[in-house]
């Protein structure tokens, strides 16, 4: 059994659990009333969004993926906090620094996760590399001493 496998069925868990509960405080009003839509995205996004976050800093290679994962983990955490907001009605004055501390932690979540490497580093960041034009003159300098 393969780690995405299990990330799929996590996140199929959590899509059912949020539409089991969103049924019930629709039928047992007395025992769920208080879960509403509001809570039922927080518990989506709040848990799909762990799980891209997990999923992306435990893959292995250094990829644009695994930063995608890392920033639609964020994304969704982000959301969560905004259904999270409106569910019990915090001052309004929290939600721009509760998003800042969100991005914050995605970003360092991503440098941590890839080792501060970009995904595209080529061969001219390497120490002495030469360019087109200074390869060909060597050459020329090399044809002409011969």
């Amino acid at each position: 059994m393969g780690r995405n496998f299990v990330y799929k069925v996590l996140g199929a868990l959590i899509i059912v659990l949020a539409s089991v509960l969103w049924i019930l405080s629709l039928t047992v009003t007395d025992a769920f009333g208080f879960f509403n839509l509001a809570w039922a995205g927080v518990l989506l996004c709040g848990g799909i969004g762990l799980l891209f976050l997990i999923n992306g800093v435990l893959q292995k290679n250094i990829t644009t993926v695994k930063k995608l994962k890392i920033w639609f983990g964020a994304g969704l955490l982000i959301c969560a906090v905004l259904c999270l907001v409106s569910a019990i009605a915090l001052p309004h004055s929290l939600v721009l620094p509760i998003i800042s501390i969100v991005v914050a932690f995605a970003f360092l979540i991503t440098i941590l996760a890839t080792g501060g490497k970009k995904w595209d580093e080529g061969d001219n960041h390497k120490l002495g590399y030469k360019n087109y034009h200074e390869r060909k003159a060597e050459e020329e300098k090399k044809e002409e001493s011969e």
